[in-house]
């Protein structure tokens, strides 16, 4: 725990910062994990949803583009071969990247890009998005994982060598859900040590406001019976891995607002009482992306300010 929090302040205090203001738009994605566009890359099924989603939703609107680790799997795939599959893909990042709205944060994945001295972007462990007390840390989290805690770098040839036996071992934290689990609490706790808010992408399923889907509808259910606990610091965050089982799962924040959003394929119908055909989704107003068969679904929001606050109480808290 001390090491990875020493390692999580060490990020916080040397990655690139901005100021989160009124004018604040960023959209989060990790874990693309593109690979040569064949049968064993992850983000092919969803090539065409996601090169939409970016290109003609959140570049237009103005939105700062942050890839939160493990856009490139190159455990799996050469550099050259995943290059030689995404050019349009590459030429939407270089469109975000001109428009000085590309910020791209290294995984266990990717780590072996910052040994390249001609990769076309500016690649850091983190980001700091600071508020006027306190800040958010966007990092992958893979600094939470053995082998990586206490490293900034493993080499290409070491990388795959410990996927292979982790894989035989089965430890992995994105196919064990109780090493995930184990992740997840080091990042919680570490960041509520230090005072801050992260986001993360490493442990691949969504949390809003440290919680799971299934601790957000118990404590809801606790609430409405009168038996929620105390208050929590909600300091860790995680899109997830972007191709969900329901479409493409992303973080927005525009100015105060923190949201979970989720991108469906949706149908417009004339019944007044049901708007969309989207599983799972159909309780929720949707913003249709025109053109495409794909909808923008706000699942959760939160204010950042407040997020923030209440941060800074527990830790002053835990002070005293």
């Amino acid at each position: 725990m001390a090491i990875l929090s020493s390692s999580m302040a060490d990020i916080a205090a040397h990655s690139p910062f901005e100021a989160l203001g009124p004018e604040s738009h960023y959209v989060i994605a990790a874990d693309l994990r593109m690979g040569d566009g064949g049968k064993k890359d992850e983000l092919e099924g969803a090539r065409k949803a996601v090169f939409s989603v970016l290109g003609r939703w959140y570049l237009p609107r103005g939105y700062t583009l942050v890839l939160n680790g493990d856009v490139e799997d190159l455990r799996d795939f050469w550099l050259k071969d995943i290059l030689a599959a995404w050019p349009k893909m590459y030429a939407l990042f270089d469109a975000f990247s001109e428009g000085g709205r590309l910020r791209k944060i290294v995984g266990e994945r990717d780590l072996a890009l910052l040994r390249l001295g001609s990769y076309p972007y500016e690649l850091s462990h983190g980001l700091r998005l600071d508020g006027p007390k306190n800040s958010i840390l966007l990092l992958h989290g893979h600094q939470a994982s053995p082998p990586y805690a206490g490293r900034d770098y493993l080499s290409d040839y070491m990388q795959r060598y410990l996927h292979r036996a982790m894989r035989r071992e089965r430890r992995l934290p994105e196919d064990d859900k109780r090493e995930r689990y184990k992740t997840e609490q080091r990042l919680y706790r570490s960041a509520s040590r230090l005072g801050i808010v992260a986001i993360e992408g490493h442990t691949r399923r969504p949390l809003f406001e440290s919680l799971t889907k299934r601790e957000i509808v118990r404590a809801e259910i606790d609430r409405l019976l009168g038996e929620a606990p105390g208050p929590r610091p909600p300091s860790l965050f995680c899109p997830g891995r972007i191709l969900g089982a329901k479409g493409l799962r992303l973080l927005e924040i525009e100015g105060d607002s923190l949201r979970s959003v989720r991108w469906g394929r949706a149908e417009k119908k004339k019944s007044s009482r049901r708007t969309v055909v989207s599983p799972g989704f159909s309780d929720v107003q949707p913003d249709f992306l025109e053109g495409t068969p794909y909808a923008r679904f706000e699942l959760r929001s939160a204010s950042i300010s407040g997020l923030l606050d209440r941060v800074d109480r527990f830790a002053n808290k835990g002070d005293e």
